[in-house]
This record gives structure tokens, C-alpha cells and sequence, in this order.
């Protein structure tokens, strides 16, 4: 039996390592900024709330959500946001003014933009933290 529990153990170990949990550890956030500020930002703003061109230009007619927001960002798995980034909005029965980005980006890079995206929320809690 201890036997059993320990090979049972080691293999659930070896997948994690294997198949890491979260975008940011399959992608380079640093890397990811860039790919952001090129593609993404013009849409999504510089720190990922929500449309980037101030009031230069109205918005889409849809809501453009908040990527910066911890409690949405918890709700939206790495694979969905994969799934979105890759195949755009309709992939997900979505807008189709998310363009896919699938032919400008790999798939490294979609991870590294996602592990981008997942520091934004890590930075919108410091910043909550330090005013309160």
C-alpha cells in the first residue's frame, strides 16, 4: 500500500512539473508586456482596464472588460484566456471585435501575454493594499 500511495505521489508530482497550472508560469510576463503594448493596448488600455484611446476616439459598442480586475481575472482560466487570445472573441461566443491573434502571435507568445496579463492583477492588489 505505501508503496502504491508513493508511486501515485510521485507520478501526481511529475505531472505538475510537467503541466504547469497557470499561464504565468508557461509564459514570460516581461516578454508578454511587450506583445501586450504592440497588440493589445490600444483596446484594453496600458494596465489592461479597459480602452486605450482616452477620449481620442469612442469606444466599441461592447464593454471591454477590466484585465487589471483580480476578482474577473480569478473567474477566467488560463485556457480560456488562451482560447480568447488565440481564436478571438467568436471562439468563445464572444464579440468578433477581439480579433484572433493567431496571426501575429505563437503560441509561446499568447502565454507569455497571459502571464503578462496575470501580473496586472498581482500589480492591482499591491496598489489596493498600499491605499488602504
Amino acid at each position: 500500500m505505501k508503496r502504491y500511495l508513493l508511486t501515485v505521489i510521485t507520478a501526481g508530482l511529475l505531472a505538475l512539473l510537467v503541466h504547469p497550472a497557470s499561464g504565468a508560469s508557461k509564459g514570460d510576463p516581461e516578454k508578454g508586456r511587450q506583445l501586450y503594448g504592440e497588440y493589445c493596448l490600444q483596446c484594453h488600455g496600458g494596465k489592461g482596464g479597459g480602452w486605450g484611446w482616452s477620449k481620442k476616439v469612442p469606444p466599441p459598442p461592447v464593454p471591454i472588460p477590466d484585465l487589471s480586475n483580480p476578482d474577473l481575472m480569478k473567474q477566467l482560466s488560463d485556457q480560456y484566456l488562451f482560447d480568447v487570445i488565440k481564436g478571438g472573441g467568436e471562439a468563445v461566443g464572444k464579440t468578433r471585435l477581439m480579433p484572433p491573434a493567431e496571426r501575429v502571435m505563437s503560441d509561446q507568445e499568447i502565454w507569455d501575454v497571459i502571464a503578462f496579463l496575470r501580473s496586472l492583477t498581482e500589480e492591482a492588489k499591491g496598489s489596493t493594499m498600499k491605499g488602504r
